[in-house]
């Protein structure tokens, strides 16, 4: 017995993930994938494509096997002559940001930038997320900010109340005002030639939301019983 315990646990992640026991409803998304790659049903071999892997990383990243999700996008794709696509990496990176492993969620970003993978709205909340769920809520406004700047990218709406509520909830208040600056920043925005007319459409949705303006702000200060002056707005 004790032979056998030893032999569990010397184990790495990625094999426990591959266990069987790990998760049953994962294992069978596997079988399923591999058999279709064998006409196993009676029809024609189907090799994956992106969505097909993009399919097992995200189911993957749902049932905690991020190893094997890992796996997927460094190892197994490019053999086959895939290029993950935006939606793998921001699958993983969502499933980075859940365990708050923030430096790997930085090394990811940076393999998407080098890759010329575009970056979304998905990739910003993923990345606001990791630092949310490590506490590390100035890092998470920044990083919003940074990436606007450099990547003209913003994340969904939710992504700025949830900065400005948990740096409201762990009295921040300095930081949540410097959210709010950003979004202040975000309405004088003008578009310029290089802007494409998606990205225009996306500033102009937010720049209108009005959960995003002034007296939605304030009310959201004053339940956490702190104060958006006027002399908070320019």
């Amino acid at each position: 017995n004790n032979n056998n315990n030893n032999k569990k646990t010397t184990k790495t992640k990625y094999e426990w993930e591959l266990d069987r026991e790990w998760s049953l409803s994962l294992t069978a998304a596997f079988a399923f994938a591999d058999s279709l790659t064998h006409g196993a049903c009676g029809h024609d071999p189907i090799e994956l494509d992106v969505r097909g892997w993009n399919c097992l990383i995200k189911a993957c990243c749902h049932r905690g096997a991020i190893h094997r999700a890992l796996k997927i996008v460094n190892e197994t794709m490019p053999q086959k002559g895939i290029e993950p696509d935006s939606f793998s990496y921001n699958t993983i990176l969502a499933g980075l940001a859940r365990v708050g492993d923030v430096p790997s969620l930085r090394e990811y970003l940076v393999n998407m930038t080098n890759r010329n993978i575009p970056i979304d709205k998905y990739t910003v909340q993923a990345v606001a997320d990791g630092y949310l769920n490590m506490g590390d809520i100035a890092e998470a406004s920044t990083a919003v900010q940074d990436i606007f700047n450099q990547h003209d990218t913003l994340p969904p709406y939710t992504t700025h109340l949830k900065i400005i509520e948990f740096a409201l909830a762990n009295g921040l208040v300095f930081e949540a005002k410097r959210h709010v600056y950003f979004l202040q920043q975000l309405w004088k925005w003008e578009p310029m030639d290089h802007h494409g007319e998606e990205f225009v459409w996306r500033m102009r949705a937010t720049q209108r939301n009005p959960k995003l303006r002034k007296k939605a702000l304030q009310k959201l200060f004053r339940y956490f019983h702190e104060e958006l002056h006027d002399n908070d707005f320019f």
